[in-house]
């Protein structure tokens, strides 16, 4: 579904950028002889490379967080204006490599290779800006992998679209359709090649939620503190003593043995004042299953669940509360994820 969302949305929004170009163009052509004020890529690149930049941003955001649009358009704007500038300006250096070039004795198709490259190039550097921003991993040396594995996977995609649209032009004669043809295959490679570029850091992570406070470890004995105690278990960013707030708990890619939560003293996530054994997970084929191991103590979104009932694949977003023993008014919420790193937001 990833792959489909961003290859679809680089198709289309290159289409669209160069459908905009060209009804500029027309604006300003003059309605005597059909000139123009300026060279035609200062007006078709900005606007195709704007659209691809925009568009995969978008695409970025609500891939990671699926169910949650009105969040994500919440904090959609400054994303948006950041990729449209990051956009224009890599159309704007290419159309003016361009002109410089075409002074020159290299050919037109090194020429059009050469700005495709800075379009995909600029659409890579803009996607990784945009999710170091937005994500609890902005701030680890992942952040800085994941920018520099977007920009050459974006330059990339630039010189594969642009050397398969040369080879097309010197077999096919494409008549009119050559530049929608072009940003078309140039849009589909953008969008498959940073899908793969963008693919998840890990496979899935529970975020602590309410609930879990901040802790000072300083104050008070780790009994009665929730933490790790299952060394395949690790917080995603940092080395913390006790499960807080805002900190996610990366889950390994296969388990040996269930992962139980509880409050037992050998619960391999161990939360105070939940049952002794309130639900297991268990990694399989990529999946992240779900047992409840006591009854009322587990909910998942507002589906509360029973011991021994079937188990039960966890998804994306969902929302795992876990209810205290005695107490049915307090409880501990964890967020599953299992696409990627979620924005702060």
């Amino acid at each position: 579904m990833r792959y489909f969302l961003f290859t679809i949305s680089g198709i289309f929004s290159a289409l669209f950028g160069w459908g905009i170009s060209q009804f500029v163009l027309d604006f300003l052509r003059s309605p005597i002889d059909e000139t123009l004020p300026i060279k035609a890529d200062f007006i078709i690149l900005p606007f195709v490379a704007a659209s691809l930049a925009v568009a995969i941003v978008i695409a970025e955001i609500f891939s990671s967080n699926p169910t949650r649009h009105k969040a994500n358009f919440r904090v959609l704007p400054p994303y948006f204006w950041s990729a449209l500038l990051t956009g224009v300006g890599a159309g704007l250096a290419a159309a003016i490599f361009n002109f410089i070039l075409y002074q020159t004795p290299a050919p037109d198709w090194m020429v059009r290779v050469f700005a495709w490259s800075i379009v995909g190039l600029f659409t890579g550097v803009g996607e990784g800006v945009s999710w170091r921003f937005r994500s609890i991993e902005g701030g680890t040396d992942k952040a800085k992998e994941r920018i520099k594995k977007s920009t050459l996977f974006g330059l990339g995609a630039g010189v594969v679209a642009a050397v398969i649209v040369e080879l097309i032009r010197s077999q096919i004669e494409l008549g009119g359709y050559e530049d929608p043809a072009g940003f078309s295959i140039l849009g589909f490679s953008l969008g498959l090649l940073l899908s793969f570029a963008t693919s998840p850091s890990y496979l899935a992570a529970l975020r602590a939620g309410e609930g879990f406070e901040a802790i000072d470890p300083k104050y008070g004995g780790n009994r009665e503190k929730p933490l790790l105690k299952n060394i395949q278990l690790r917080f995603v960013t940092g080395e913390y003593k006790y499960i807080q707030e805002g900190l996610s708990i990366q889950l390994p890619s296969k388990t040996q043995k269930r992962i139980i939560i509880g409050s037992n003293d050998d619960a391999d996530i161990y939360i105070p004042n939940i049952p002794l054994e309130a639900a297991s997970l268990e990694v399989r084929n990529g999946n992240v299953m779900l047992r409840c191991l006591a009854d009322e103590a587990v909910q998942i979104q507002r589906r509360l669940l029973i011991e021994g009932g079937k188990e039960i694949p966890l998804r994306h977003n969902q929302i795992l509360t876990f209810y205290y023993e005695k107490d049915s008014d307090k409880y501990y919420r964890f967020v599953f994820y299992n696409k990627f790193l979620d924005p702060q937001a």
